[in-house]
Formats: structure tokens, C-alpha cells, sequence
């Protein structure tokens, strides 16, 4: 019998990445599934990583917000100026960069998009998104079937498991596949924000001899104030929009909120002369 610990979205919260690890620790998880975005919008994008690779994750794959280094590696930011979610995603992930060193920063940007693992003989395809791509609202959880369906096409696996939308679910596929999103550690949002605010979402799958005995869904607390004044003391930026979310549950990277902060910081010339140095 395994016990496996699903861990997506920390997005460089480490407060509330180390209360996972605690719990997950107290409940005697064996391994750990890595869903991507494990960096980037919070304060400390080096520590996640290495909280992580101590426990030598079972499968890890790439994030979309991993998949931005990996286009500034590649000089892929051409046409940025007039895209205002493309600034953020410059500016923030220079802010990673001062932290994390190449080597690290790469490794990141060279995840694999999906895996499959076999544990106790069951069969388990992981990605971020889709399997196919990282980014995208294909799998929001009010989708249509069919984008469900479509995550185990061609693949034998019996569950799915994916991150990225920062929400909680469980839904099957129409031949009665499993679909597992374990919502996000470091930014919990909901419609519902009660539901989410000030706390770090993560799942354990018990799986024995190719049976999911158990799944939880659990919901850690974890001091918000603390990972708040961290944000602070690192100037990290677009620490506004970071505080209010970690303290409400609500989405507040919207073009009109970023924007705003674009203008009000000059993050649009920060952006610039990120790209010019690449320093990557």
C-alpha cells in the first residue's frame, strides 16, 4: 500500500507549502506527484523548489508559469509591450531568477509536459493542464465532458491528476476513468472564497494491488500574515495583488487589476530591461 501526496500550484508560497509537508509527513505519505507552477507570484520560488527535490518526487512535470522560462530561454518574448499579463509574467519571473540560480531556473524550464507512473499496478497520467498543453481553460471544473474525456484518450491509464486551475475536483470520464485535481497550496481560489481563503489545498490517493482505497482532499491552514510580511520584506512585485488574494480566495491577477499595477510600478519598463539583459 502507497500513500501519495498530489502537490500543485505552490507558486513560491513556501508558509503554506511547509504546512503541506508537515501534515503530509504526520499522515505518512510514501511519494509525491508534482502537478507544475511550483514557482513564480510568490516570495520564495527557491525554497519551494528545494522543499520538493528533498523528497524526491515520483513524477514532476512542468507548469505554465515553468513553461515562461522556458520561452525566455528560448527569446520567445518578442511582441510583449502591448500584453499586459505578458509584462506580469516577465517582471515576476526576473524576480525568481534573482533567487534561483541557472541551473535551477533551467531544470525548471525543461520539465516534461505529462508522465505516466505506475504505482501498486495502477496507472496514473499526470500533467498541468492537459496533456498536451499547460496553459488553457479546457479543464476549468465546470467544462464540458468531453474535454474530461479527452484527458485519458489513448492512454490505459485509470486516473488522471492536474493542477493549474487552482481548484478542487473530482470528476470521470465517460467510461468511468478517474479525473483528480487536488486545488492549489499557494493560491486557493474559489467562487466561493470562504471556502479557500488562508488555506493550502493538496490530496492523498492510498492506492494497493491496483485499488484507490482512499482520497482526500484537505485543506491545511497556514499564517498568511507571516507569508504576507515575507512578500513585503522581499519586494516582491505585484505584492498587492498577491496579499489581497492569499487573504480573500479571490482571483485577482485580472488584465484590469494588472494593468493598473503595470502603470502604477512601471513594471512595463522593468520588462524591458529584463529582456534586453537576458540574464536568464
Amino acid at each position: 500500500m502507497k500513500k501519495i501526496a498530489l502537490i500543485a500550484d505552490v507558486h513560491g508560497n513556501y508558509t503554506a507549502l511547509k504546512a503541506v509537508l508537515a501534515d503530509a509527513k504526520q499522515r505518512e505519505v510514501d511519494d509525491y506527484l508534482v502537478l507544475g507552477d511550483i514557482v513564480n507570484r510568490g516570495p520564495a520560488p527557491e525554497k519551494c523548489l528545494h522543499a520538493l527535490q528533498e523528497k524526491h518526487p515520483l513524477a514532476w512535470v512542468i507548469g505554465n508559469h515553468e513553461q515562461v522560462y522556458q520561452s525566455l530561454l528560448q527569446q520567445k518574448f518578442q511582441d510583449y509591450t502591448a500584453n499586459e499579463k505578458a509584462i506580469l509574467a516577465i517582471v515576476t519571473s526576473g524576480y525568481d531568477r534573482c533567487y534561483l540560480k541557472h541551473h535551477e531556473f533551467n531544470w525548471l524550464a525543461n520539465l516534461p509536459l505529462c508522465q505516466e507512473v505506475t504505482i501498486e499496478k495502477l496507472k496514473l497520467r499526470i500533467f498541468h493542464a492537459t496533456p498536451t498543453s499547460c496553459r488553457g481553460h479546457l479543464t476549468v471544473p465546470t467544462a464540458d465532458q468531453a474535454n474530461f474525456d479527452e484527458l485519458l484518450a489513448n492512454s490505459n491509464a485509470q486516473i488522471a491528476v492536474y493542477g493549474h486551475t487552482h481548484q478542487t475536483l473530482l470528476r470521470q470520464t465517460s467510461d468511468g476513468r478517474l479525473i483528480i485535481n487536488p486545488g492549489s497550496i499557494g493560491l486557493a481560489v474559489s467562487g466561493q472564497a470562504r471556502l479557500v481563503a488562508g488555506q493550502a489545498k493538496y490530496a492523498i490517493l492510498t492506492i494497493s494491488e491496483q485499488k484507490l482505497l482512499d482520497l482526500q482532499f484537505l485543506s491545511i491552514a497556514y499564517d498568511v500574515n507571516s507569508e504576507i510580511e515575507l512578500a513585503e520584506k522581499r519586494k516582491l512585485p505585484f505584492e498587492r495583488l498577491y496579499a489581497f488574494l492569499l487573504q480573500t480566495g479571490v482571483f485577482t491577477y485580472t488584465k484590469n487589476n494588472v494593468h493598473k499595477e503595470n502603470l502604477t510600478h512601471n513594471y512595463l519598463e522593468q520588462a524591458r530591461e529584463l529582456i534586453e539583459k537576458n540574464g536568464w
